[in-house]
């Protein structure tokens, strides 16, 4: 946990410390007398007692150790939900609730039914994350009900609206730089005004090619509330997946991706960035995926140059 409190911690400074030069070319992030945290990250840091105005995404590995040492140490930690049983899930909720005093989240992937919703409720979890879809009226008024707060991810300014109208507490703006599995397909600092737009007081955090300070600043300098990283967070002690696979993830840069639906795990049609294998380099391309008028998802081959690290890909209807 020091390891962890110790990331978030020089994350922090630098990206206080550091000028915007060398990062996107963004008007808005030159200037680099803004002070830090921003006023919108002030407001999501109040909201939720955080330190930091970051949150980890969720993922496969993120269980009650990753979550609880996030949050330990002043930052959001999201406790994997999705496909958990109720009782495997409240038995996660409670040991985060014995490890940590702070703020967490507990997610759930709605392209798959919430089953264990009511049951994280119960066991007191203060807040859900959602996306790939919106969770329902009734679904809010169960949360509401146990006092628990809700934000929602979007890749739109529609899907932002939506939620805003459901009175999502906080967004997160995905681009399609993000790793895992992707819901967005447009860049970050395309989408991200959009979203702000829409959203006025409402938090929005940045999600998609965030590892590290200067990139935390760049976000919060476009007018994001905070950032979400995920990858960074993969690559820990604490994070489940195998550690052959977290060691790659440190070896590897953002070049050395691809977007395929190989990782489709029961979910049709979902485009997930991973790491480029023997196979993959092979074929040197992406798939191209797109919904019929009838909702399936087609999906194609589309040949593109090996060092590319996008690819062109349309996604299925998603918020």
């Amino acid at each position: 946990m020091d390891s962890r409190r110790e990331f978030l911690k020089n994350s922090a400074m630098v990206g206080a410390a550091l000028s915007a030069s060398g990062t996107a070319n963004l008007a808005n992030a030159q200037d680099s007398r803004v002070q830090l945290p921003t006023p919108r990250a002030l407001q999501l840091m109040s909201f939720f007692g955080l330190k930091y105005p970051i949150f980890q995404a969720p993922s496969n590995g993120a269980g009650p150790d990753l979550t609880a040492s996030v949050s330990s140490a002043g930052a959001m930690g999201i406790l994997r939900g999705t496909r958990l049983t109720p009782e495997d899930a409240r038995k996660a909720v409670t040991i985060v609730r014995a490890r940590t005093q702070r703020v967490f989240a507990v997610n759930y992937i709605l392209a798959f039914e919430p089953d264990s919703l009511p049951a994280v409720l119960e066991a007191g979890a203060p807040a859900l994350h959602f996306s790939w879809g919106l969770p329902t009226k009734e679904m809010i008024s169960v949360m509401r009900s146990a006092g628990a707060k809700f934000g929602v991810q979007v890749a739109s300014a529609i899907g932002a609206q939506s939620a805003l109208d459901l009175g999502a507490d906080y967004l997160v703006c995905q681009g399609i730089e993000a790793g895992g599995h992707v819901q967005s397909s447009t860049v970050l600092y395309e989408l991200l005004p959009k979203v702000l737009e829409r959203a006025q007081s409402t938090p929005v955090l940045a999600a998609g090619g965030i590892g590290h300070g200067r990139k935390i600043r760049e976000a919060l300098l476009a007018g994001a509330s905070g950032a979400i990283l995920g990858t960074r967070f993969v690559a820990t002690q604490e994070n489940l997946a195998h550690p052959e696979y977290k060691s790659l993830l440190i070896k590897s840069t953002g070049s050395e991706t691809t977007m395929s639906v190989c990782f489709q795990d029961g979910w049709p049609g979902a485009t997930h960035r991973s790491l480029r294998n023997s196979t993959s380099r092979a074929l040197g391309g992406g798939w191209f995926v797109r919904r019929l008028a009838d909702g399936r998802a087609k999906v194609t081959w589309w040949p593109c140059a090996r060092t590319e690290a996008r690819f062109f890909v349309t996604m299925p209807s998603h918020p």
